[in-house]
């Protein structure tokens, strides 16, 4: 896990560096905090969509899918 982090109404979404990794992170999350992942998922796949630097897009995007990985390995206690 990289070292910096990305604070969103008290969740801390860590830089994740493997699909394992965000679906374990993602699994242990509660619903309201699957709202705020998502929707800052969102925004990050659109500011990735709006660059024009190829590799700060890709990594945005990389970014992105995994966060959506981790939404989708939600699941209620």
């Amino acid at each position: 896990m990289k070292p910096w982090h990305r604070r969103v109404q008290n969740l801390l979404i860590p830089t994740f560096v493997s699909t394992e990794q965000a679906m374990e992170w993602g699994s242990h999350l509660n619903l309201e905090q699957r709202a705020w992942l998502i929707k800052t998922q969102r925004a990050l796949s659109n500011t990735a969509l709006a660059e024009c630097n190829l590799q700060r897009m890709v990594n945005l995007a990389t970014q992105s899918q995994l966060m959506r990985e981790a939404a989708e390995a939600f699941g209620p206690a």
